[in-house]
This record gives structure tokens, C-alpha cells and sequence, in this order.
């Protein structure tokens, strides 16, 4: 596994990890620049990303990683990962999904969603 997988697989683990057991702590991962597209909605900065958190109507939220694709980003030390995989909320039957995700440097060491594209697969 060469490092830039390492670290997608490090920060996808984290993040659903983090979806799954407390969907508000996901907004750690994003910043005021961050763009969000969820089911073809946009939602730019940390404050519309944060209403769309709070509308999730799930209680429940388990994932399931199919698939992963990681590629270097165009900015040193960014990455851009492709996610398919499945999901169960609450009770409800299982749902395809596929994310994008740019993840660049937040300037603290660490790394930031700059860009995620989320879109339920029917």
C-alpha cells in the first residue's frame, strides 16, 4: 500500500466512523472553504454544511466501504478519493452510495474536506 492510500484509508476509517457514532462531530472535518454536494444539493461553509448535518433524520447510520480509488491532488499533500459502498439507516433497507472527497492540507499538520460530492445509488 503505497502512502497515499494509507492516509485515505486512515481518514475515510475516521470519518464514517465518526458519521456512525456522532454525526454532528463530522463538521470537524470541514472548514469555512468546504463545499458540500449531498443528493445534488449544494451546501457551502461550515454553516450550511452544519444545517445539513443537523437535517440527517437518522438515529442510526451503519457503513460498509465496497471500494476505494485515491489519486494525488493538484495541491502537495492533497488527495482525492472515490468511495462506493453501502449503507443502512436505522432499520431501513441497505442503499449503494458513492462519495468524492478532496482532502487538502489545513495548515495545522493535519487535513480538511475541501470538496464531497455524496449521492444515494437506486
Amino acid at each position: 500500500m503505497n502512502p497515499a492510500q494509507s492516509i485515505a484509508q486512515q481518514f475515510l476509517q475516521q470519518y464514517y466512523q465518526t458519521l456512525m457514532t456522532n454525526k454532528m462531530a463530522l463538521i470537524q472535518f470541514y472548514t469555512d472553504a468546504s463545499i458540500m454536494t449531498y443528493g445534488g444539493e449544494l451546501y457551502n461553509g461550515l454553516k450550511a454544511i452544519n444545517e445539513k448535518l443537523e437535517s440527517l433524520a437518522f438515529q442510526k447510520i451503519v457503513y460498509k466501504i465496497d471500494d476505494m480509488d485515491v489519486q494525488p491532488g493538484a495541491v502537495q499533500n492533497s488527495l482525492f478519493l472515490f468511495v462506493t459502498g453501502s449503507l443502512q439507516m436505522d432499520d431501513s433497507d441497505s442503499f449503494k452510495f458513492s462519495q468524492s472527497f478532496q482532502i487538502l492540507p489545513n495548515g495545522q499538520g493535519g487535513l480538511y474536506v475541501h470538496n464531497d460530492i455524496f449521492r444515494l445509488v437506486y
